[in-house]
């Protein structure tokens, strides 16, 4: 198989005599944002460590822009931005000398590296926390320093594990924001994550493991279903109060199908764009339903998780 940016081809890992992963494969475009998830103990943390270089496979083989990330670690390392499992930061070191260490291993030309740095620190939210000595950061600020690290110099590739982990709403709304940021400037990125959220904000692609094992390797929205007469859009309609099942007739677009999803909400999926769906709510609403909202469903990643992996810590 191939690809522009990272290749893992028929990749096997043990831990003594238990297989972490299976044979897996897949390929990761240039700008290609991809999420992966699973359980606990799927192989995804080890998965990440090989793209890194951090452990080699025992099987198969890994490539990063066409170098060995194991074995041509310092080339690799100089357009790969990490952040695996939580690293081991001595509690002494300062934020500052966190990245400008970070600055080194890409290659950042010396005279840059100080505003190679702020740029990251600034893109966290985290500029004024550059003096601070690492062990004095909470757990939410430390995990933003260790992601500012993984965008010192801005690299081409970008391997997160759980980069959410321990942050306040708002900074979780704020990285992903920063990561759809630069998937938009051609960083390609693989996010590992147990939140479906992250994965449904971020990416486009998602890949599903299991016991080692890769199941699944789709879009994260679905490819849009088409009828008859073309695309087909659904929108899903809540009503204020109870709505008899007989008081829901047809509203007479073409191709329209009614789905009563419970007394109040029906979904409405039918062939067109916005402007049908406009005039599909309208004549619900002349209809008499007291229409209270009216969305596009989101996809739902998290049924689709449930039947490629199982119920096992589905978020």
């Amino acid at each position: 198989m191939a690809a522009d940016v990272v290749t893992v081809e028929r990749v096997s890992k043990r831990y003594g005599k238990r297989p972490a992963l299976r044979e897996v494969s897949f390929g990761l475009a240039a700008g290609e944002s991809v999420g992966y998830l699973g359980p606990n103990g799927a192989g995804k943390t080890t998965t990440l460590k090989l793209v890194s270089g951090i452990s080699r496979p025992d099987f198969g083989s890994v490539q990063l822009l066409g170098r060995d990330p194991f074995r041509q670690r310092s080339e690799a390392l100089a357009h790969l931005g990490a952040l695996v499992e939580t690293p081991a930061v001595p509690p002494y070191l300062h934020a500052r000398d966190l990245l400008l260490y970070v600055s080194r291993t890409r290659a950042v030309p010396p005279a840059e590296r100080p505003a190679a740095v702020r740029a990251a620190a600034e893109r966290l939210g985290v500029a004024d926390q550059l003096d601070r000595p690492f062990g004095s950061l909470s757990t939410g600020l430390a995990r933003r320093v260790l992601i500012a690290a993984a965008l010192v110099g801005t690299p081409p590739v970008l391997v997160l594990d759980e980069p959410t982990l321990g942050l306040d709403p708002v900074a979780r709304a704020d990285l992903r924001a920063v990561l759809r940021g630069l998937g938009r400037q051609g960083t390609t990125l693989l996010l590992s994550t147990h939140l479906l959220e992250d994965v449904q904000e971020v990416c486009e692609r998602v890949l599903f493991l299991r016991d080692g094992t890769l199941v699944g390797d789709e879009p994260v929205r679905p490819v849009e279903a088409t009828g008859p007469g073309g695309p087909l859009r659904t929108v899903r309609l809540v009503f204020a109060e109870d709505v008899p099942a007989d008081a829901v007739p047809r509203l007479g677009a073409a191709g329209e199908r009614v789905v009563r999803e419970g007394p109040r909400q029906v979904t409405i999926t039918f062939p067109g764009g916005p402007s049908e769906q406009a005039r599909v709510i309208a004549r619900a609403v002349e209809a008499g339903w007291p229409v209270l909202t009216a969305s596009n469903p989101e996809p739902d990643l998290a049924r689709r998780y449930l039947e490629r992996v199982g119920r096992e810590e589905a978020t």
